[in-house]
């Protein structure tokens, strides 16, 4: 599967829903292969779906983050990452994600170094 970029910019961080981590969706260790954590989804369109983000990306001058993503497994066998409304639900469940760990501490940013 692809990696595709995606921003949270816009639609995608003005939902009021706010996303609960064993409510809304659960993080799982990726296999013992690779690196990473999946997300499985536990309510709503996209139930039982997994995806895994990629890459993160602040755009200070855009004042976005992009990310990319990939669906691992879902009961939909037609559904990608080009689907606009599972894009809008991963940047979500990713706002939610970073919020959560920016509060208790298990997100640390740092700035760039300018070269």
């Amino acid at each position: 599967m692809n990696d595709l970029k995606f921003t949270t910019a816009g639609e995608y961080m003005s939902s009021p829903k706010v996303y609960e981590e064993n409510i809304d969706y659960e993080l799982t260790p990726a296999s013992d292969n690779e690196y990473g954590w999946n997300v499985r989804i536990l309510v709503g369109p996209f139930v039982e779906t997994v995806i895994r983000f990629g890459n993160l990306a602040a755009n200070e001058k855009e004042g976005h983050l992009s990310f990319n993503f990939k669906v691992i497994q879902s009961p939909d066998p037609d559904l990608t990452e080009n689907d606009e409304s599972l894009q809008k639900e991963a940047g979500n469940i990713l706002n939610s994600i970073i919020e959560r760990g920016l509060k208790d501490g298990s997100v640390l940013t740092t700035e760039r170094k300018k070269n």
